[in-house]
């Protein structure tokens, strides 16, 4: 997924001398193609996160089309207010990338980690978030948000989860993954959890459906969701503002929607990592490790019997 970025942005540079990537002094060897090719529209601020988008905001309001670039526990985390009155409230074309998202940086404890982004970034106007799970989902993604005339997040982690699309998709809408003729229960995920989800899925014959836009959520999701029993949604973010309460909330509250299913939610619980260890480990302290998965989502399924 990291290569197809280097390369859209690298293509994004080519077609639009506009176009101009601002890194908080990260991504180092993401960028190297970028700035072999086109020095000129990459720029490190930087440990200056808050004045980098600043700076975005001010290249955006004279004909730039800037990207910003960090950790997602500093972008869009440290940057929140800068992202909320510099960019959107002014609904600026300015696209933010999160790396790193979850807990891929179990190593690096708390202050690299990031649970939070998408139930901050939820609640800002004119924003669009987006949380793609393969390279095929981010070339999607990535598309809609540079052609969006206002702010957009790209969630991206780093766990190098195995792909589960083949071909380009025709658009970020939800889609099935797997989908099982006669299942009463939906596993539901974005990013990270895909394609364990989509594992699974085929073992335990379910469906899995996934979200790459999260914001606003596609149209078409009450429909796809209508004849399952219970959705499960799994997601490397906390429960709190994350997918399973956009999902809860769309359905919820839709005057037309006259029956929901039940919602269960994986997810990371309330609490900071705490020991430094493998991916898998640090997931493994919130019941989302690939050998935990399996036995949580199947006690669901029978208890939904």
């Amino acid at each position: 997924m990291r290569e197809l970025l280097s390369s859209l942005i690298v293509d994004s540079a080519a077609a639009d001398p506009g176009y101009i990537m601002l890194s908080g002094d990260h991504g180092y060897a993401l960028f190297d193609a970028l700035r072999r090719e086109k020095p000129g529209q990459f720029l490190n601020v930087g440990v200056a996160e808050q004045g980098m988008v600043g700076l975005a905001a001010g290249l955006a309001r004279v004909g730039f089309r800037p990207v910003v670039y960090g950790l997602s526990s500093f972008v869009p985390i440290r940057v929140l207010e800068q992202i909320k009155i510099d960019v959107c409230f002014s609904k600026l074309p300015v696209m933010f990338l999160g790396d790193g998202a979850g807990l891929v940086y179990s190593t690096l404890g708390a202050s690299h980690q990031c649970a939070e982004d998408i139930a901050c970034l939820r609640p800002l106007p004119h924003l669009r978030l987006y949380s793609p799970c393969d390279a095929e989902e981010l070339r999607a993604c990535y598309a809609e948000a540079m052609a969006y005339d206002g702010p957009s997040y790209l969630r991206i982690g780093k766990s190098d989860r195995p792909p589960v699309h083949q071909k380009p998709l025709p658009s970020t809408e939800a889609h099935f993954i797997h989908k099982t003729s006669g299942s009463k229960v939906c596993l539901v995920a974005a990013g990270s959890m895909v394609s364990p989800c989509a594992d699974i899925a085929k073992k335990m014959s379910l469906s899995c459906l996934s979200i790459p836009r999260i914001k606003p959520l596609p149209k078409n999701l009450p429909k796809l969701t209508a004849p399952f029993k219970t959705l499960i949604v799994v997601e490397e973010h906390s429960r709190h503002g994350g997918l399973a309460s956009a999902i809860l909330e769309r359905l919820a509250l839709d005057p037309k929607i006259s029956r929901i299913p039940k919602i269960r939610s994986l997810s990371l619980e309330d609490k900071f990592s705490k020991l430094c260890g493998s991916y898998q480990y640090a997931l493994s302290e919130h019941g989302l490790a690939d050998n935990q998965l399996p036995d949580r989502i199947k006690r669901i399924v029978e208890s939904s019997e």
